[in-house]
């Protein structure tokens, strides 16, 4: 038994920074694109196994995030100011924003990432693979099909792309997940905890679950069905 923990770095010759090149980040957001760039993933979990999160969120005066499960209440003090309220100086404050955050595990990272959507149409296309049939969450945890995220243009004039492949994971992707899967914990970020920590003791999943919107204006909760024809597997 030492003094120092196992995961301490020296000061010699170790970098003490916590920037990229000393860490893969472990969270995306879409601005991370850059015209004509684009990722692939896989969605991962429900929010019934704490893996999906959605939510009310706002940067802070000190520009600390801080998320919530409803709307907050009492944010004015608290909340930060929009773009034009720092850059005029017009001290104009912001507004939350609603989120969905989610497990996906990232061909390009070639891991288990949160993915953060804020955009109202990305979750509108997100909503729509969600609703089709074939395309379901499979008992592994695993979707039994990726999704192609892509950005067209800069600024205001950007739009993004979601993109549907219907292809089943790899036992070795659902081997991972398996033994993954307790080691991320989404509500976490309720309480401005690390989502990667692993799943509290006793834990259970905050607020409603996200939904699905079928073609009569009905939410449905996404659920857990075994298509009876696998799609292939990998990407």
């Amino acid at each position: 038994m030492g003094f120092l923990p196992d995961n301490y770095r020296p000061a010699s010759g170790s970098n003490d920074s916590n920037s990229n090149t000393d860490r893969k980040s472990r969270y995306f957001e879409t601005k991370q694109l850059a015209d004509g760039e684009q990722t692939t993933f896989r969605l991962c979990g429900l929010h019934d196994t704490g893996h999906v999160v959605a939510g009310w969120s706002y940067f802070t005066m000190e520009g600390r995030p801080r998320r919530f499960p409803t709307y907050p209440e009492n944010f004015l003090d608290d909340i930060g100011l929009t773009y034009d309220g720092k850059t005029k100086g017009t001290g104009e404050k912001d507004k939350p924003k609603y989120f969905l955050s989610f497990v996906g595990l990232s061909k390009e990272a070639d891991d288990f990432l949160v993915f953060t959507f804020q955009r109202r149409d990305l979750r509108e296309q997100l909503e729509e693979t969600l609703a089709m049939e074939d395309y379901q969450i499979l008992p592994s945890g695993l979707a039994n099909f990726f999704l192609t995220l892509k950005r067209k243009g800069t600024g205001t004039d950007t739009s993004f792309t979601l993109i549907p492949t219907l292809k089943a994971p790899t036992k070795a992707d659902e081997k991972r997940w398996a033994e993954n899967a307790e080691l991320i914990w989404l509500p976490a970020l309720f309480v401005g905890g690390d989502p990667f920590s692993g799943k509290p003791a006793e834990a259970q999943p905050s607020g409603l679950p996200p939904t699905h919107r079928d073609a009569l204006g009905a939410d449905h909760d996404v659920a857990v069905i075994i298509p009876e024809v696998m799609p292939a597997a990998g990407w």
